[in-house]
């Protein structure tokens, strides 16, 4: 499989607006402390891809022509090679805590080789009104309890497995790498990134919040969010690779860009899912 190389230069987590919702009770929180890693691998997304028959009724996706606040690495694409411009803004992004705390549960990893993992997969696509905004293609989790959770709220978090360390690699002269792996297992695909931190840190960065809509499992159009307070962000130098034969991982492959970053550590955050 290709690897390409990356060196994040901006900000790839955009800020966006939070949905509000009608009656905050009716909503299901999650508390997340000790960040690890946010981050997101910004792509394109082939509008034949099978994976937009999953969009809401109603729903379409938007190419990446016709996206104002286009990603850099998407617009250099797209102007370089025209051939791309009807393919769709997409994000893939994960976010690894130390803890989380649920209405009745907590979720914690005292040993830090067991972070919880949240992340999701989103194309952008309008609805009935018109507006683009992020639709989610899937949702990901290493926690059953996390999954559970979602589920009473409407929206189905499947199962992933994650792994993150030293790449099992040495050089010529048999000195393990210094790099770092984030690998995730998810829907019959791997993405696996190798590499390490770039640059400078920068110290507290604005909060960070994403917002998505996705079809409910009882019907409808439901909204979730992910709002961070990081502590830092600092550019991600690496190499991405990704294996497997589902659509998921076919809709990867086929992006002619892949860019990662940066990584926000530090700080708190939550998850929020309407219902």
């Amino acid at each position: 499989m290709r690897s390409i190389v990356l060196l994040s230069l901006v900000a790839a987590l955009a800020a966006a607006p939070v949905q509000a919702q009608d009656n905050a009770s009716d909503a299901t929180t999650w508390e997340l402390e000790g960040l690890r890693s946010a981050f997101c691998v910004q792509l394109l997304l082939d509008p034949g891809s099978a994976l937009l028959q999953d969009l809401p009724s109603g729903w379409r996706a938007v190419p990446a022509s016709a996206a104002s606040n286009l990603h850099v690495s998407l617009r250099s694409v797209i102007e370089g090679q025209t051939q791309y411009a009807s393919w769709s803004p997409s994000r893939l992004c994960f976010t690894t805590v130390d803890t989380i705390h649920g209405k009745d549960f907590s979720l914690a990893d005292k040993s830090g080789r067991r972070p919880q993992l949240f992340g999701y997969w989103t194309v952008l696509a309008a609805g009935p009104s018109g507006a683009p905004q992020d639709v989610a293609l899937d949702l990901f989790t290493n926690s059953d309890r996390l999954a559970r959770s979602a589920r009473l709220a409407g929206q189905a978090l499947h199962d992933a497995r994650l792994t993150v360390g030293k790449v099992p690699a040495e050089d010529a002269d048999g000195v393990p790498s210094s790099d770092d792996r984030f690998q995730v297992k998810m829907s019959g695909a791997v993405v696996t990134w190798d590499g390490h931190l770039a640059g400078h840190s920068a110290g507290l960065t604005p909060p960070i919040a994403e917002t998505w809509s996705v079809r409910g499992l009882r019907g409808g159009v439901v909204t979730g969010t992910l709002e961070l307070s990081p502590a830092r962000s600092q550019p991600m130098a690496g190499s991405l690779k990704v294996e497997g034969k589902t659509e998921l991982a076919k809709a990867l492959r086929a992006s002619p860009t892949r860019f990662a970053g940066p990584s926000f550590g530090g700080g708190t955050g939550k998850v929020t899912f309407a219902r």
